[in-house]
C-alpha cells in the first residue's frame, strides 16, 4: 500500500489539504497527517483538526510522496527547519514532494524548482525565478508535482492518484464521487 505524509500547520488551506487527503484516502492510499504546530490545528477558514502523528514519530522511508497543502500554514512550513530537512530528504531519495498554491514558494527558496516546470498560485512564482513557470492548473517535472490553487484541487489528487497507483484505482474514484458525471457535462 501505497503512504503519503501530509505536512499541515496553523491556517492552511482546508479545501486543498481536506479534498486530498479524502480522495487518496478513498483510493485505499494511507495517508499521514501532521503538524509542525500543536495538535488541533486550525485551519484558515478556523476549523479544528487532529494530526495523525507527531512529527517527532514520522520516518520518512515509511512514505512514498509528501504533500504540503497552500494557505496561510506555509509561512509557518517554510520557516520551519524540521520541515525543510524533511523535504530535502524526500528530494534526494527522490521520493515525489507535491505542494498547491503557495506551498511551491518553499520547493522554490529551496531551489527544488530550478530548471523544472511547476506552476503555484499566481505572484508566487517569483520565488523560483529558475524554474519554469507555466501556470497551468497542474504540472509533472520527474519527483516534483505543483498545483495552482483550489479552483484545480480534483485535477491536482487526481494526478497524485494515478502517479502512485494506476488508471483503474484512479477511474474508479472519478466514478464514486460522480467526477465522471459532472466532467462529461
Amino acid at each position: 500500500m501505497k503512504k503519503v505524509l501530509v505536512l499541515l500547520a496553523n491556517g492552511f488551506e482546508d479545501i486543498e489539504a481536506v479534498t486530498v487527503i479524502d480522495l487518496l484516502r478513498r483510493a485505499k492510499i494511507n495517508v499521514t497527517v501532521t503538524t509542525v504546530s500543536n495538535s488541533p490545528i486550525t485551519s484558515g477558514s478556523m476549523l479544528e483538526y487532529n494530526v495523525d502523528k507527531n512529527i517527532s514519530e514520522i520516518k520518512i522511508e515509511d512514505y512514498d510522496l509528501l504533500f504540503l497543502p497552500g494557505g496561510g500554514g506555509v509561512k509557518e512550513l517554510d520557516d520551519s527547519l524540521k520541515v525543510k530537512e524533511i523535504i530535502s530528504r524526500f528530494v534526494r531519495s527522490k521520493k515525489f514532494v507535491a505542494a498547491i498554491c503557495a506551498a511551491p514558494l518553499i520547493l522554490g527558496k529551496m531551489g527544488f524548482l530550478d530548471n523544472k516546470r511547476f506552476t503555484c498560485y499566481p505572484s508566487f512564482e517569483r520565488f523560483s525565478d529558475k524554474g519554469i513557470y507555466t501556470g497551468n492548473g497542474v504540472e509533472v517535472d520527474g519527483n516534483i508535482i505543483t498545483g495552482r490553487g483550489i479552483a484545480y484541487v480534483f485535477d491536482f489528487a487526481f494526478m497524485l492518484i494515478k502517479i502512485l497507483e494506476d488508471e483503474v484505482v484512479l477511474s474508479s474514484v472519478k466514478t464514486s464521487t460522480l467526477f465522471n458525471e459532472v466532467s462529461k457535462k
